[in-house]
C-alpha cells in the first residue's frame, strides 16, 4: 500500500476509539457504517476509500434513481445525493445532517460537432436531460430562465423556444441522440463523453458543444453545488471522530482517481449493489475524471454557496405549480465546524 493509503488508513485508525458497538458481545465488535452512493461521479469521489479499503466501513453503489430511497429508509448511514434531494429530504423532517459538497457541477451539453455553440442556440431544438425534477433538469431551467429563453415539456420541436425531452439517466438518452429525435443531450460526465465516443460516427461527429459550469459562471456567478455527502444525524452525534476522520480522509484523496482512472473504475465496479452494472466505461481517461469536478468542500464553507442554489429553488415551480423546495434549509442542516 502506498504512503497515501497509509495516511489513510491511520486515520481511520484514529476514529476506532469512539465507534460505537453494535452488538450484545461487550462491545467487542465495532459499528459497520454503511456508505451508499449513485454510480458516476459521486462514487468516482469515494474510489480512493473505496480501493484502500476504510476501517469499519461498508461501501455501496447504488443506481442513481435509488439513492435518496436508501437515505430515506435509514439503509445509508452516509450517503452521496442530489443536493436538492437532501435539502428536501430534510426539510421533510429526515434527520440528516449534510457534511460536505463532493461534486461542483459536471454537467455538458453533447450535440453535433460545431465550434461557438451558445444557449440561443437551443431555441428550436429538442434537448434530452437526465433526471427530472433534479439537479441537471433544475440547473438547465436555471440557466435558460436567468437568459429569458422559453422552453416546455415537449417532443417536437417549437421555433421560439427550447424543447426538453427527459431520461432517467444518460444511456436512456443515447438512443434519442443516436436517432435524431433529441438535437443534444445535457449529460453529466462521464456519460458525456462516453456519448460522444459511443455515438460518433464518419457522417455525424459529436462533441462536447457547452460546458454548463462555464455558462454558469457567466450568466450567474460562481459555481453550484450538484451532489453532497450527508449522514444520519445521530451517527454524527455519537460518532464524532469517525464522522470528523472519514471526511478528512475523503479531502485527501481528491485528485486520486485522476492520477488512477484505472483503478477508481475498479473500485467503483468492485462495490456495486449485486444485480446492478456499473455504467462507467472499462477505461475512463484523466482529463474525464477532471471534468467531474469533484472536490471535498465542508459543510461550513460551502453553506453560502448551497444557500443561493436553494433560494433558487424555492423561486422555481414544479408542473404542478409548487415550489421546487418548499424552504431553504436552516442552518441545523449543515455540519457546524469541529474544533
Amino acid at each position: 500500500m502506498k504512503a497515501k493509503g497509509l495516511c489513510l488508513m491511520a486515520a481511520a485508525a484514529c476514529a476506532c476509539g469512539a465507534l460505537v458497538g453494535c452488538s450484545d458481545d461487550g462491545g467487542k465488535t465495532q459499528k459497520v457504517f454503511h456508505v451508499y452512493m449513485p454510480d458516476g461521479a459521486p462514487a468516482i469521489a469515494l474510489s480512493e476509500l473505496m480501493h484502500e479499503g476504510y476501517y469499519a466501513t461498508d461501501f455501496t453503489v447504488v443506481s442513481a434513481s435509488t439513492i435518496s430511497a436508501r437515505v430515506s429508509s435509514g439503509d445509508a448511514d452516509l450517503a452521496i445525493m442530489p443536493i436538492n434531494a437532501a435539502a428536501a429530504l430534510y426539510n421533510g423532517g429526515k434527520k440528516i445532517t449534510m457534511l460536505s459538497v463532493q461534486t461542483h457541477g459536471n454537467l455538458y451539453f453533447v450535440g453535433e460537432k460545431a465550434e461557438g455553440v451558445t444557449l440561443g442556440d437551443l431555441v428550436g431544438k429538442k434537448v434530452g436531460v437526465i433526471g427530472r425534477g433534479q439537479v441537471p433538469d433544475l440547473t438547465l431551467r436555471m440557466l435558460l430562465d436567468e437568459s429569458g429563453i422559453k422552453y416546455e415539456e415537449a417532443e417536437s420541436a417549437a421555433a421560439d423556444k427550447v424543447s426538453i425531452t427527459y431520461g432517467a439517466d444518460g444511456p436512456s438518452l443515447l438512443p434519442l441522440l443516436k436517432q435524431g429525435k433529441i438535437d443534444y443531450a445535457f449529460l453529466a460526465e462521464p456519460a458525456a463523453t462516453n456519448a460522444v465516443k459511443s455515438l460518433s460516427t464518419e457522417s455525424k461527429q459529436l462533441a462536447i458543444v457547452m460546458d454548463a459550469q462555464r455558462l454558469w459562471a457567466d450568466t450567474i456567478g460562481g459555481e453550484y453545488p450538484q451532489a453532497c455527502l450527508v449522514a444520519k444525524s445521530d451517527v454524527v452525534s455519537s460518532n464524532p471522530e469517525y464522522v470528523k476522520w472519514f471526511l478528512r480522509a475523503l479531502q485527501s484523496s481528491d485528485g486520486w482517481a485522476a492520477e488512477n482512472p484505472d483503478k477508481a473504475v475498479k473500485a467503483v465496479a468492485d462495490n456495486m449493489e449485486k444485480g446492478v452494472a456499473s455504467t462507467l466505461p472499462a477505461s475512463l481517461a484523466s482529463d474525464v475524471i477532471a471534468r467531474c469536478n469533484i472536490k471535498t468542500a465542508y459543510a461550513w464553507d460551502a453553506k453560502a454557496d448551497c444557500a443561493a442554489y436553494f433560494s433558487r429553488l424555492t423561486a422555481m415551480k414544479t408542473e404542478l405549480g409548487t415550489a421546487v423546495l418548499s424552504k431553504v434549509p436552516d442552518d441545523g442542516f449543515y455540519l457546524s465546524a469541529w474544533n
